[in-house]
């Protein structure tokens, strides 16, 4: 949430964007060894947007490309569309961008409003691991796959996925927040010095007055 304190009109852009590159991401994602458990960019999208936004507006972006895609336009993983799709074996993936937006994004406000990368790596494990559960249960379930065959062509892929797309999140995450840190302490210290030379301009300016000041008449 490291851009909680921005206006309205900014977390809706930002909303907006990560929304788009949903869209972008689930375009070019593709299937893992002819199971239909689609991987791609948009948890990782997700993901991203849940260090910067609170949960109800990364929640947001990640959810607009599927509710668009559930009303028909082919903007689902894999170009894809229809509710269909999500009562199909890869539906429980597809639904990874909305555990990633808000399990992450609620780590973070559990843990108050400064946002701390610890919770941050907490909320992409939960994240991870409820992606994982559900596409699987997905796949067993409306998919038809046996347990062995989902968890050896199914789980563990994705898995390894999410480990990365978390670690790169958590990468932008936590250096953002350590530059934006330093940034704020180059400002501050930048202010406080400005600040010491106005007083010292202002005293010199009463010594420079009391000098100038006409002796009074005895």
């Amino acid at each position: 949430m490291l851009l909680s304190e921005k206006p309205r009109r900014v977390k809706l852009l930002v909303a907006l964007g990560a929304a788009g590159l949903a869209l972008g991401a689930n375009l070019l994602a593709t299937r893992l060894y002819g199971v239909e458990a689609y991987t791609g960019l948009a948890p990782l999208v997700a993901a991203v947007s849940a260090g910067f936004l609170p949960p109800l507006w990364a929640l947001g972006g990640a959810a607009l490309p599927l509710v668009l895609g559930a009303i028909g336009l082919p903007v689902l993983p894999g170009g894809n569309a229809g509710f269909a799709f999500f009562v199909s074996g890869a539906g429980g993936y597809a639904l990874a961008p909305l555990f990633f937006a808000g399990l992450g994004g609620l780590f973070l406000r559990l843990k108050g409003d400064e946002p701390r990368p610890g919770a941050f790596a907490l909320g992409l494990v939960a994240a991870s691991f409820a992606s994982n559960l559900t596409g699987t249960l997905w796949l067993v379930g409306p998919g038809g796959y046996s347990w062995v065959e989902t968890f050896q062509r199914g789980t563990l892929w994705m898995a390894v996925g999410d480990l990365f797309r978390s670690i790169i999140a958590f990468s932008v995450f936590f250096f953002y927040r350590r530059e934006r840190g330093r940034l704020e302490v180059v400002q501050r210290r930048r202010s406080e010095r400005r600040q010491r030379m106005e007083e010292r301009y202002a005293l010199l300016d009463a010594l420079d007055l009391e000098e100038k000041r006409p002796p009074e008449d005895g």
